[in-house]
């Protein structure tokens, strides 16, 4: 998927950093903060409760939420990052929670039959970090920054919501 004549490309996009601000138009970031609403402590107050991270939106034409695991093993992805492609879920939302200290990158633009490669934008999501991509955002297909488990729900039904464009552009994202 990357290769070394990334470095080739005609546009280099540098990831920055998550923050709900930067990241809203394309989803919500999942991340406890303690000025998040519904934060209460449970457990005897041996830990604290953060609710309402995200808005999971997959019940379109009867979908389910699914839970799965994605794996990535080491070397799987390659800095810089090249881009080729682009997809969207019209009917669905999807999360994506790296597990234990995985990192990811997040590849988003803007757009409506196409993405808009003028505005593609690259977000770091650290450990701690999840985000949900609204339904309709045009995204690259995941990127693990070394190998992670990274957990994801999205929307499961019997019809399939992947809409795949090639980008026309040579674009690579670096950190």
């Amino acid at each position: 998927m990357n290769s070394p004549e990334a470095s080739a490309a005609g546009r280099i996009i540098l990831a920055q950093a998550l923050t709900p601000t930067a990241f809203a138009a394309f989803g919500d970031v999942i991340a406890p903060t303690p000025t998040r609403q519904g934060s209460t402590a449970i457990n005897e107050g041996t830990a604290q409760r953060f609710d309402d991270l995200t808005q999971l939106d997959v019940d379109e034409h009867g979908g389910q939420a699914c839970v799965a695991i994605f794996r990535t093993q080491d070397g799987t992805h390659v800095a810089p990052y090249a881009l080729s492609m682009f997809e969207r879920h019209l009917l669905g939302s999807q999360s994506f929670v790296p597990m234990a200290l995985g990192r990811m990158l997040v590849v988003v633009a803007p757009g409506g039959a196409a993405p808009d490669e003028e505005a593609i934008q690259a977000f770091i999501v650290e450990p701690g970090q999840g985000v949900t991509l609204k339904r309709g955002v045009w995204h690259h297909p995941m990127i693990t920054i070394g190998g992670a488990d990274v957990l994801v729900i999205e929307r499961r039904s019997a019809q399939v919501d992947c809409e795949v464009q090639c980008i026309k552009g040579r674009f690579v994202v670096t950190l």
